[in-house]
């Protein structure tokens, strides 16, 4: 671990330099004086700090001041107040303009030791609070789901209603690719509930270390098991639990599922006792259920524990017009990602993107997005799929034929569908393609009556 940096703020520097070489500890402690608030706020903007000191009564800024306009800047930087006569109603002034601590002094090094590295230490879990705050703030159905569509006015709805029943189990289908992740990240971000959104990959981990992630395991489980760990579903507690491609799950381990489910509680790997969790489950699939089912490889008792309210993501070539949307949407993002200048976009940027299937939908969109990014050499950007990339064009209308039919029924039916989709061309362009001439081209139209 890499020695702290704590910035010790106060107007009286002989005090300061006094706590600071009582608080440095080579490899752990690195402190660092300056004399007043308009100093330390100098001080951050130049490098970042793990955590500040400062002194509640100084001239010009007072503490109180100092930690508003830290927290400003930075709302989960360890900020500790400091003073000799504080009254309660300063110390709970402090306290709400965002310090994380308020300290007597003379300071009791020891304790703020603990303090800072234990502040230190839980700063990530105050950073993910505060952009749930943030996320929430400025959360709609809207800005989550992007794309003006009647399916997805009608997934938008589903998010509103779902998110007003925080208990209630949701089943996500849908493709690979079609956003179901960022589905359950929306239901959770507008449910108003306090606990944390974890997702899990059931397809990424293998089935013994799966149940150990879920549940937990008690110290001495097994062999490996050195200190007692909670599981993923107790960090989820009154919060959200996404387990995606959930038609991978071991039917072993589904059975465990299912008994949480059904009870509310869990026992870890290698406990006794019953804990009480309370978790919302999202699970999501590009399978289908109701088939793994037949195939006894999903329970269908936990398909209908799961199945409260479904819906499935449409993919993106059932809604084309959204696909030049989502491309934009996506350019403005990466560039500012990459760090590259919004290109010129132009009514041309986006046009050959319709003709394209997208199998791998938003997630195959969006890597189009960024390689036309990355290789952009300036001029008008234009986004292509991966077909045009491969320089085979827009993927053609396919059509299929049975075994049993002769050389001349096969030749029929593909000049039919040929001819069906010249889109207007020249007869002269269809049989360049065809490989033929246009003599031989009329020749066999008026054979087979097209």
């Amino acid at each position: 671990m890499n020695a702290l940096n704590l910035l010790i703020v106060d107007d009286d520097l002989l005090q300061a330099r006094l706590v600071k070489s009582n608080l440095d500890r080579p490899g752990r402690i690195r402190a660092e004086v300056v004399g007043s608030g308009q100093e330390a706020l100098e001080r951050l903007a130049r490098d970042p700090l793990d955590a500040v000191l400062t002194d509640l009564t100084m001239p010009g800024m007072d503490g109180i001041e100092l930690v508003r306009r830290i927290r400003d800047s930075d709302p989960a930087l360890p900020v500790f107040l400091m003073t000799a006569n504080a009254t309660i109603e300063r110390a709970v002034e402090g306290i709400r303009a965002g310090a994380t601590e308020f300290l007597p002094k003379p300071v009791n090094v020891t304790a703020l030791l603990t303090l800072v590295e234990r502040a230190v230490a839980d700063r990530p879990l105050r950073e993910e609070v505060t952009a749930l705050q943030e996320r929430r703030a400025a959360a709609t159905a809207g800005n989550m789901i992007f794309g003006k569509h009647p399916k997805l006015d009608g997934v938008r709805q589903f998010i509103l209603q779902v998110a007003r029943a925080p208990d209630a189990r949701v089943l996500i289908t849908g493709e690979s690719g079609t956003g179901k992740s960022l589905l359950a990240r929306a239901i959770h971000d507008l449910s108003d509930v306090p606990g944390r959104f974890i997702e899990v990959n059931c397809a990424a981990l293998p089935p013994q270390l799966l149940e150990s992630e879920l549940f937990g395991h008690e110290k001495g489980a097994f062999t490996d098991a050195k200190a007692l760990k909670r599981g993923l579903i107790e960090a989820a507690d009154r919060g959200t639990l996404l387990l995606d491609e959930i038609g991978t799950m071991p039917l072993d381990l589904q059975a465990k599922l299912l008994l949480f489910l059904e009870s509310r509680e869990i026992r870890r790997v290698g406990g006794v006792h019953p804990i009480a969790v309370r978790t919302r489950v999202i699970a999501a699939t590009n399978e289908e259920l109701r088939e793994r089912v037949r195939q006894r490889a999903f329970r269908q008792d936990l398909l209908y524990r799961l199945d409260v309210a479904s819906v499935e993501m449409p993919p993106l070539r059932a809604m084309p017009s959204v696909i030049p949307e989502l491309a934009e949407r996506f350019v403005r993002s990466l560039a500012a990602e990459l760090l590259r200048p919004l290109p010129e976009l132009t009514e041309n940027s986006f046009v050959a993107l319709t003709d394209y299937a997208w199998p791998g939908n938003a997630r195959e969109l969006r890597n189009a997005v960024e390689r036309a990014l990355i290789f952009h050499a300036g001029g008008p950007l234009e986004v292509c799929p991966p077909a045009y990339q491969d320089g085979l064009g827009p993927q053609a209308p396919g059509f299929t034929l049975e075994y049993g039919l002769t050389l001349e029924e096969v030749e029929r039916r593909y000049l039919e569908a040929t001819l069906a989709s010249t889109d207007g061309r020249e007869l002269a362009e269809v049989a360049a393609e065809l490989g033929i001439s246009r003599k031989t081209l009329w020749e066999k139209r008026r054979r087979y009556g097209l």
